[in-house]
């Protein structure tokens, strides 16, 4: 990415690049900003990923907290999906959490927690950055500081991931792993959780110092040395963690990639098998994993694409889990939002099931799609044009009407083929996904917008 990037700021938080972008003053602005959105002596709950700029911001934030009269509790290094679930367990009325998520090494960014432990909505996000604009802040007496231990914050975690699983077949069933940590915060929770369940793991990439050794988002093109790894240990599968904790890819006995989403797929399996009721994901996630849920007696509700908006929506329907097709699976029992270790406890819950069988064979009894995702730099208006385009070549299709973007079912129904075409909402980008039950044809649509807008 460019670094002349701009800050980034919408319903997955702000990011930029640290020190272009994302300077200390921004980081400060919008501390204090949320702060003022908060309630007076409200106590805050500050964490951070490993990123090396993410000490200072963290110690920045905790001060403008201060300054708006909030009571922090610093959580230090921890993992997103921990800290939600500690907002919860500490009474706290939020959390601000320094992490850039997926993004590359050279990105920071803030994520902000409301006291339910959801991430901000659209509307209140644009509420604490009418403040950030408008330095409307709070003048108050300064609040307090102290400090919540990080095995303190991983039981919590681990209780609440264990009550989901059947531990004493997990252990049973002798499993070795492959995990790659990417250096992030998955490294300090998630050996833990395989210890409890009695998980032989081999590691690489595991020390949580922010260095990351591979572009940071799981997507096979990143993923090579877990292959490596996952054939030299014979493991029965592998997994690849985000920097922040808070979702996970997979990866086959054989070494191959089997796709974010069905890390989704296959924790909407395990679940659906034995419970009934909604499950809520996303207009940009697999067809497969409407195709598990509704085989298995479940409905389903799509939503547009942001973690904030599957957890709203799986709140008011009291859906059983949800998650979105980037690797992120949501159980609110669990944490109230997307969980990178509850979706490798889901996955090995499958293998511990699967009479010694690897994941490939778990997946081929899924429904199989092939889901094909572009990034593309073009405006907004180039990607209206695209739209309608789309509709022009395809006009029997029928516009899912969820607004987030646009997705097109082509045939008519709800089923594949599909595109989706929308602006994202942690780059500076328009992404493209297109799916269908052919390799080539899901190929083809994406070379076909990428055409039309290039």
């Amino acid at each position: 990415m460019a670094n002349t990037a701009p800050l980034i700021v919408g319903i997955s938080g702000i990011r930029g690049i640290t020190g272009v972008s994302l300077t200390e003053a921004v980081v400060a602005r919008f501390a204090r900003a949320f702060g003022t959105w908060l309630h007076a002596g409200s106590t805050v709950l500050v964490a951070r990923d490993t990123r090396p700029s993410g000490e200072q911001f963290a110690r920045l934030c905790s001060v403008a907290l201060q300054e708006s009269g909030c009571h922090v509790v610093d959580l230090g290094i921890c993992a997103t999906p921990t800290t939600k679930l500690m907002v919860g367990e500490l009474q706290a009325g939020g959390a601000l959490i320094v992490t850039a998520s997926h993004n590359p090494g050279s990105w920071n960014g803030l994520k902000m927690v409301r006291s339910d432990g959801v991430f901000l909505n659209a509307k209140e996000g644009a509420q604490v950055e009418q403040i950030y604009e408008s330095e409307d802040f709070r003048a108050a007496a300064i609040g307090q500081s102290g400090h919540s231990s990080t095995d303190t914050c991983n039981r919590a975690h681990l209780k609440r991931i264990l009550k989901q699983v059947d531990v004493g077949r997990i252990r049973g069933a002798g499993l070795t792993v492959a995990i790659d940590y990417c250096n992030g915060v998955g490294g300090v929770l998630i050996p833990e959780l395989l210890d409890e369940i009695g998980v032989h793991a081999h590691a690489i990439n595991a020390e949580p110092n922010g260095q990351f050794a591979r572009e940071p988002e799981p997507v096979p093109e990143n993923l090579g040395p877990l292959a490596e790894a996952v054939c030299h240990s014979q493991s029965c599968v592998g997994f690849a963690v985000d920097p922040d904790g808070d979702r996970v890819a997979l990866m086959d006995e054989l070494g191959s990639p089997v796709g974010e989403d069905y890390t989704l797929a296959l924790a909407v399996h395990t679940t659906c098998r034995t419970r009934r009721g909604a499950v809520v994901t996303t207009l940009s996630t697999s067809q497969a994993v409407s195709d598990v849920a509704g085989f298995l007696g479940c409905s389903v509700t799509l939503t547009p694409v942001g973690e904030v908006h599957v957890t709203e929506k799986m709140i008011e329907l009291q859906a059983i889990i949800g998650g979105e097709g980037n690797g992120g699976v949501i159980v609110t029992d669990v944490v109230a939002g997307r969980d990178a270790a509850l979706g490798i406890a889901l996955t090995l819950e499958a293998l511990s099931q699967a009479d010694g069988h690897g994941l490939s064979t778990l997946v081929t009894q899924l429904p199989k799609y092939y889901l094909c995702k572009r990034k593309l730099h073009c405006s907004q208006e180039a990607m209206r044009r695209a739209i309608g385009w789309l509709k022009e070549q395809y006009p029997s299709a029928f516009v899912h009407p969820v607004e987030d973007g646009t997705k097109l079912y082509l045939t008519g129904d709800l089923t594949c083929p599909w595109v989706h075409l929308r602006a994202s909402n942690t780059e500076p980008v328009v992404r493209v996904c297109a799916e269908s039950d052919s390799a080539v044809e899901a190929t083809a649509l994406c070379d076909r917008v990428e055409s039309f807008l290039s």
